[in-house]
């Protein structure tokens, strides 16, 4: 028996060995009461000679004290509980905090000064071009990991191996005009769609000699029909407004004997109903091509959102407007590369026909790498 004198009050614990649990807990209650607590309760080996014969008894820890002073077993060990899923819960707070400050000065020293020169420049311009952190990281990896020290001092091969990286990111398309065909443009407002089809024609009219018609869809801008009719005058080239899809379905059927290219209103990639309309007039006109009109000074994240909006009207063909506008390509080509719609056309200017060329003839990756060197 063992006694611990608390204050004025006694704590008795006391130990009990039985051959079974009924027969200790008798023991118990004989001894210390009908109130007595029990602290553990534990199998034992006793008697044998090095541990040989022993048997197993059942030992019980118990005790015997005011109840005022002493908590019942469940609320003790609830009260210990909170208290550990507490003291789990601040500790797993603080080790959150420790980690999101390790992330954030690694990455700070990541930006600067992880990659020797010029891959850190590289890095920095890739980021500002609209590439994510990850994205920068991973080209400037694989480019300085295939190079030798004395490589990466020549800008001539840091060239050269951007350039590998980087050719063939976005699937160019020469698209193959006929007749009869049908092609409608579509695209958010302000980007061009009217002058591109415009340029198109005259470059189909006069340099491939094939007949042609003109519809516009677009009644919510008289300037904007007003602008093509004056287009299609000065090529002879036949010109209508349609007003609902029937009307188009049944001019465009009607068409045997031409190339027919199809204007339609500038559409916010964010206004689904209307872009719905354009949707029921494509699927009423079943054209051969639908060209998505994308304006090359949007910042990725917005040309992404183009693109996935506008992706209920089944592009077939992605159109490239102001080329010449932007002093960065490297963001709107990965969108178009993550897209896998192929790049037709890319304008760069306001004359018609000039300003027009076919995606295959401008050699993309040489644009981006000089942007990407370019200090």
């Amino acid at each position: 028996m063992i006694i611990n004198n608390i204050g004025a009050d006694f704590v008795e614990l006391k130990k009990f060995i039985a051959t079974n649990m009924a027969e200790a807990m008798i023991k118990v209650k004989n001894e210390l009461g009908s109130d007595a607590i029990i602290l553990q309760t534990r199998r034992v080996k006793r008697g044998g000679f090095l541990g040989i014969g022993s048997k197993v008894y059942i030992e019980v820890t118990a005790m015997n004290e005011d109840k005022q002073n002493v908590p019942k077993p469940s609320q003790s060990r609830m009260t210990i509980a909170n208290e550990s899923s507490l003291q789990l819960k601040n500790e797993l707070s603080d080790i959150k905090l420790a980690l999101k400050s390790v992330n954030e000065k690694l990455s700070s020293v990541r930006r600067s000064g992880n990659f020797p020169e010029p891959f850190e420049h590289i890095h920095t311009k890739l980021i500002e071009s609209g590439l994510s952190f990850s994205e920068a990281t991973s080209i400037v990896e694989k480019t300085s990991q295939s190079m030798t020290p004395l490589e990466a001092r020549d800008d001539e091969k840091i060239s050269r191996a951007l350039k590998m990286h980087f050719y063939g990111m976005v699937k160019t398309q020469r698209v193959a005009f006929s007749v009869p065909q049908k092609i409608i443009f579509v695209g958010p407002t302000g980007v061009g769609k009217t002058t591109t089809l415009a340029k198109i024609a005259a470059m189909l009219r006069i340099k491939e000699k094939l007949p042609l018609s003109i519809l516009t869809l677009d009644t919510y801008r008289i300037a904007a029909a007003q602008q093509l009719k004056t287009y299609a005058d000065i090529m002879h080239i036949p010109f209508k407004v349609i007003y609902t899809p029937q009307e188009a379905e049944e001019v465009s059927s009607s068409t045997n004997e031409s190339l027919i290219l199809m204007d339609t209103a500038g559409r916010s990639q964010k206004d689904a109903m209307k872009i719905e309309e354009i949707s029921a007039y494509v699927r009423a006109i079943k054209p051969e091509m639908v060209f998505l009109t994308i304006d090359a000074t949007k910042k990725r994240s917005d040309v992404e959102d183009v693109i996935s909006h506008f992706m209920s009207i089944a592009p077939t063909h992605i159109i490239i407007t102001k080329i010449d506008e932007t002093s960065s390509l490297l963001g709107i080509m990965t969108s178009l590369a993550n897209s896998k719609i192929p790049l037709s056309f890319v304008t760069n200017g306001q004359n018609v026909p000039e300003d027009i060329m076919y995606a295959d003839e401008l050699d993309i990756s040489t644009l981006i790498v000089k942007e990407v060197l370019d200090k």
